[in-house]
């Protein structure tokens, strides 16, 4: 597990990075490299990508941008890392949705509660790492599904679009890649030829999905009314906590 801390104060650095520590050691889960340490937002989202951090941890109360902003601006370049806000009020609980937070700390929290919120993300990323095993050009590949923004299918290939930027080929009839993907909820067919995973979409428009980076993906007027329902009920279900 690859984890941030954005806390300003050196003695909440500490605490929290020895905490984490205990719970990996405990829980046998390894934290390789440490826990990495950042006193600013800015200083986080410098050269930020997404898949760089499993877990976040972030002071709200922060010098420069406020931790709020920073989760933002993650999120619009990470749409699956888990955040933690760690604060000393809970004025910003109910806004901490927004950015679909894991956990919602209040200083000063105890070890029960730091692991409780840990045991959450550890759950996540278990399923976070579900992958299928594809054809590649150099033989089998890993397509890990929380990694995929969108697909779309041409010339007898399915293209692959990541979070990372990368794209991965697939030689695979759409019939046959939708099958594999279609039975988890968070993608979405929403026009003849493309898959959309709706976790990285920023804006359900009239006729399209906005992702978050700027891409635009059309909906089939046929299939909007399917497609609507079945974002709201995703997005209902993440703010539940159902979904990860």
């Amino acid at each position: 597990m690859r984890v941030a801390i954005v806390e300003d104060l050196s003695a909440d650095q500490t605490a929290l990075r020895e905490g984490i520590l205990r719970w990996g050691k405990e829980r046998g889960i390894p934290l390789a490299p440490p826990p990495t340490l950042f006193s600013g937002g800015e200083t986080l989202l410098d050269g930020f990508s997404g898949g760089r951090y499993d877990v976040v941890f972030l002071d709200i109360y922060l010098p420069g941008i406020t931790g709020m902003e920073t989760a933002r601006r993650l999120r619009a370049a990470d749409p699956v890392c888990s955040i933690i806000f760690t604060t000393s009020s809970d004025d910003f609980a109910v806004e901490s949705y927004e950015v679909d937070s894991t956990y919602y700390l209040v200083k000063p929290y105890t070890q029960r509660q730091l692991w409780a919120a840990l045991d959450r993300c550890g759950a996540s990323l278990l399923e976070r790492e579900q992958f299928l095993i594809l054809p590649g050009p150099a033989g089998e590949q890993r397509l890990y599904l929380h990694q995929v923004v969108y697909t779309e299918y041409g010339n007898r290939r399915i293209q692959v679009h990541l979070l990372t930027g990368e794209e991965l080929s697939v030689s695979m009839s759409q019939r046959d890649f939708s099958a594999l993907l279609l039975p988890y909820p968070y993608f979405c067919d929403c026009i003849k030829g493309v898959l959309v995973n709706l976790e990285a979409v920023d804006k359900l428009l009239e006729d399209r999905f906005l992702l978050r980076g700027g891409v635009s993906i059309p909906i089939s007027r046929l299939k909007y009314r399917e497609v609507r329902e079945q974002f709201l009920r995703f997005s209902y279900a993440r703010v539940r906590g159902e979904l990860r």
